[in-house]
């Protein structure tokens, strides 16, 4: 079975803590600009939750780019949750931060904004998981999914995440299809690029 299928989807032990590494570093500035396109379509949001938080990257973005919320990452992986603690060690003493253990059930309470980033493909039943999380977002509030497409991702990625049962996708309008589904207000898709290369997409719905 694919080890990358395996440690991206649920980082643990060392190998988890190298791919911790990697997803701050390799991540950053995709997670920067999702925060920051997210900023206007969610403004005034006061409650947010990152699902699938990793080592904390896009939290610590959230943090910035919402200065006046309450932010909540969740995560299956311990090891990612730590990373997450030290990385917004001043968010979670003061209170703005809090971290869970665990997956799409540990949103519990009703917030303004839910991403999701580069977790879309651990999801073996988005609609179910899509619909779970719209009934915990306010009316006027956002679901987003940060994601690449198959052929963006890296070939070990493109090779190893199918075996482990993990789903890519071709076309973003796949995606778009999965929040209809779901019963979202219609999904509008955003390209992200950097200064040379393509960082990946931004697909978001009202419930």
């Amino acid at each position: 079975m694919g080890l990358m299928g395996r440690q991206f989807g649920r980082p643990s032990g060392l190998p988890g803590r190298v791919v911790g590494g990697l997803m701050a570093r390799g991540n950053r500035a995709f997670n920067v600009e999702v925060a920051r396109r997210l900023t206007a379509p969610a403004a005034g949001a006061a409650r947010i939750a990152e699902i699938g938080c990793g080592p904390g990257v896009g939290l610590a973005a959230l943090l910035e780019r919402f200065p006046d919320a309450e932010v909540l990452g969740v995560d299956l992986s311990p090891e990612m949750l730590a990373q997450s603690k030290t990385r917004n060690a001043e968010a979670v003493r003061s209170g703005r931060l809090t971290l869970r253990h665990g997956g799409v059930e540990r949103l519990e309470d009703q917030v303004d904004l839910v991403l999701a980033v580069h977790v879309l493909y651990f999801w073996h039943q988005p609609v179910d998981v899509l619909s779970r999380l719209r009934a915990r977002v306010a009316n006027d509030g956002l679901v987003a999914l940060g994601y690449r497409l198959r052929q963006d991702m890296p070939p070990p990625a493109r090779r190893d995440f199918p075996k482990e049962g993990h789903q890519l996708y071709e076309f973003e309008s796949q995606v778009r299809d999965l929040f209809t589904a779901a019963g979202y207000q219609p999904a509008r898709t955003a390209r992200i690029d950097g200064a040379r290369i393509h960082l990946g997409w931004l697909t978001a719905a009202a419930p």
